[in-house]
């Protein structure tokens, strides 16, 4: 009797489902229409939260911006944003209800940096010129950081999951790289059409090269992982040099910075040169640049070449701070953040408001022909003088403090674990975060769900390979 009822009752939601269906055709109601994706996408995070967000990954760099196509003034990437924002709620009630989430990574000390950061960003949201931009600004942040760095933290203590997370993104990705190769070849790569030519996926061509750098370490590891079949091997050969002839013609001089320093720490981690040596090295690079300060500024003044489609001229052109328009904007947004953060130094002006307040703490022998009073060419250039300005000296020094426990879990990491994949993985995974803090310093773009996907995603790499180190030393331990 049950079984007949309930097999009355699916056919009558089945019959009703499809005239609700043919109602909206007929009347061209096409949000209608989007009902049973939505419903399965519900149905998607309940059941399988773990492939939702698997999915989310993988639909990243295909993601389009609202305001980019002129569809009114919100910066929401869809269909990302809304989902990860979905998701987001259905794993904090999970968590409340049944702490889906592992104690391990909830107490890890990269997490603890992340509760300093995200509560200060708080309080100032509070503090606020504008509460309400404030405050979507840290809800977006913690739609990246909930679902993407506690969620994947506790996915990637099985290191597949890891595995799964990186492909998922860099196949996704490699898709939009070669649709901008091949768009660019046909404009010639020259450098003018570089900037937008990855549209609509990528804002700019710096944001795009930033992917590009962050993707070519982790493809290179994979690359050498040892013990892997010649079709693994080819795939990332293939991949990885499709990412390098994309960094070359980015024309993004940051990328490129980025992706040198990163090979640069590979060979002193190879060398085996320990921590206190490379501490007492860039201890003493930095007392020497503080003595030398005006000489290299009077060398740097010196430095005419501008950026151009000429590579080695590209190189040439950043330390340019005379003619270089794109260096010289920066340092005008530098400054700026500079008179803020002198105004406001505890709270600042509040997360997400520096490009509705820079306008007036600019100086008129900083301005430049790109410079804008409305924030539409960039934000504050820098993944560290943003906080500066929008959350005072705490929310700056929060941000140095999150970076700095990051990179030293993950070299003490490097030492807990033996040889293997898992080292491996550990090390290229921390070089591809590398190339994006690096570039933090000139640009930043964790605003935004291109970059924060695979930099929380990889954030929570680092805590899971932490945690399966710290594991394995409590058992050779216990055994001992």
């Amino acid at each position: 009797m049950n079984r007949v009822l309930s097999q009355r009752g699916i056919a009558g939601a089945s019959l009703g489902f499809m005239l609700l269906l043919i109602y909206a055709l007929l009347n061209e109601q096409w949000l209608i229409l989007a009902i049973p994706f939505i419903f399965g996408i519900v149905l998607f995070a309940f059941f399988k939260p773990k492939y939702l967000l698997f999915a989310l990954v993988a639909i990243t760099p295909f993601s389009i911006n609202l305001e980019d196509l002129g569809l009114g003034d919100s910066a929401l990437y869809l269909p990302t944003e809304p989902l990860l924002f979905g998701l987001t709620i259905l794993l904090v009630l999970a968590h409340l209800a049944d702490r889906v989430f592992l104690e391990e990574v909830m107490h890890h000390p990269i997490s603890i940096a992340l509760y300093i950061y995200l509560g200060w960003m708080l309080v100032t949201a509070f503090t606020s010129t504008d509460v309400v931009v404030s405050l979507k600004y840290l809800i977006s942040r913690l739609w990246f950081v909930i679902p993407i760095y506690f969620g994947g933290a506790t996915l990637f203590i099985k290191e597949r999951n890891a595995q799964h997370f990186v492909l998922l993104y860099l196949i996704s990705f490699l898709a939009v790289v070669v649709f901008t190769l091949i768009k660019h070849a046909g404009m010639g790569f020259e450098e003018d059409p570089a900037h937008s030519v990855m549209d609509p996926f990528y804002r700019d061509h710096t944001q795009y090269g930033a992917v590009v750098a962050f993707f070519i370490p982790i493809t290179f590891g994979f690359l050498v992982q040892t013990n892997r079949s010649i079709q693994w091997r080819v795939f990332n050969f293939i991949a990885l040099t499709i990412l390098s002839i994309a960094l070359v013609y980015t024309y993004a001089r940051a990328a490129w910075l980025s992706v040198f320093l990163a090979a640069g720490i590979v060979l002193l981690v190879k060398l085996r040169i320990r921590l206190w040596m490379l501490i007492a090295g860039g201890l003493s690079i930095f007392v020497l640049f503080l003595f030398t300060f005006d000489d290299i500024i009077i060398q740097l003044q010196k430095n005419k070449t501008d950026s151009s489609e000429n590579l080695l001229e590209n190189v040439e052109s950043i330390t340019n701070i005379t003619t270089d328009a794109s260096n010289l904007e920066r340092i005008n947004r530098w400054n700026s953040v500079l008179a803020m953060a002198k105004e406001r130094p505890v709270f600042g002006f509040g997360p997400g408001t520096y490009a509705f307040e820079y306008a007036p703490y600019q100086q008129s022998k900083d301005l430049t022909i790109i410079s804008t009073n409305f924030g539409d060419v960039g934000n504050a250039h820098s993944e560290y003088l943003g906080p500066l300005a929008e959350s005072g000296i705490p929310g700056f020094l929060s941000m140095i403090y999150l970076v700095v426990v990051l990179f030293y879990i993950s070299y003490r990491s490097y030492h807990r674990l033996p040889e293997g994949r898992s080292r491996q993985m550990l090390l290229y995974t921390s070089l591809a975060l590398l190339t994006y803090f690096a570039h933090g310093t000139l640009n930043n773009y964790l605003d935004s769900d291109k970059a924060s996907v695979p930099i929380f995603g990889f954030m929570a790499i680092v805590v899971a390979l932490d945690i399966v180190a710290q594991r394995r030393q409590q058992t050779n331990k216990v055994r001992k």
